[in-house]
């Protein structure tokens, strides 16, 4: 909800730059007035402007836009001013050494998981998973790791109004999903066996802080027929033991933990 003064070209800025998606990453002059509903020479004005900060890059032969290069700058910036990215860098570059599969670090926003770090090993199949991509939580192991170690009031909190079925093997019934919470809660991981993409598993933990709060996690991720039910227990491990030890170098003081969990494999 809008609160306060809201400036008129800052808002029409913001809308331009919202123009431009994976689909359309290059658009003309016509097509961006088109879209925000306004003249060619307003929009002129406004791309010029942003054009000067380095907002957006103009092709002299297509004279089409894109988006530029200071926001590559800013997002560095972000990233690197987040403590879990730095505190976790290493130990999520160690446990892709060790597993030799991708390791993914996100945090929660709303019902959905951002991704903010990356590990890749030198596979022959790799994910096209990318920083900045975001899922709807209930899908992902790393999403469920999360709201698993909420307090279980909040749960639907963290749900959507429906649970969209992605793949064959997504939950939909909310009772269902409280319950293998709970189950996740219990055991001190979560998994995901293509719940969100056909082929693609996870083995994911969460992170705590300082405060015992939860609101990131991290997983081994890598195709079903690397992520195996007699794998399983070993990655649990593996991930449980790196999670806490960024939760520590983030100042969460429990020693138990969640390492006072076995991993054990999962009941079916």
């Amino acid at each position: 909800m809008k609160t306060g003064v809201m400036v008129q070209s800052v808002e029409r800025a913001i809308a331009i730059f919202r123009c431009f998606t994976e689909e359309k990453p290059d658009l003309r002059l016509k097509d961006i007035a088109g879209e925000l509903g306004l003249n060619k020479s307003t929009v002129h004005g406004l791309l010029n402007t942003l054009k000067h900060y380095d907002f957006l890059q103009q092709d002299e032969e297509t004279q089409k836009y894109r988006l530029g290069l200071a926001f590559l700058d800013i997002s560095s910036r972000i990233l690197n001013s987040m403590d879990i990215r730095m505190v976790a860098h290493s130990i999520i570059r160690d446990l892709c050494a060790k597993t030799d599969e991708t390791i993914h670090l996100v945090v929660m926003e709303g019902t959905d998981v951002v991704y903010i770090d990356k590990q890749e090993p030198c596979q022959s199949i790799r994910l096209f998973t990318s920083i900045g991509m975001r899922y709807p939580a209930y899908v992902t192991g790393v999403g469920k790791a999360i709201i698993a170690y909420k307090p279980s009031n909040d749960w639907m909190k963290y749900l959507p109004p429906k649970l969209t079925r992605l793949t064959a093997n997504t939950i939909t019934d909310f009772q269902t999903m409280l319950e293998h919470l709970a189950q996740i809660r219990q055991r001190g991981y979560a998994l995901d066996k293509e719940e969100n993409l056909e082929g693609l598993s996870c083995v994911a933990a969460p992170i705590l802080d300082h405060h015992n709060r939860v609101n990131a996690a991290i997983s081994i991720s890598g195709p079903s027929y690397r992520i195996t039910e007699d794998r399983i227990p070993a990655f649990a491990n593996d991930v449980i033991a790196a999670a806490r030890q960024i939760s520590i170098q983030l100042g969460y003081q429990d020693s138990e933990y969640i390492a006072k969990q076995t991993a054990t494999p999962p009941s079916h």
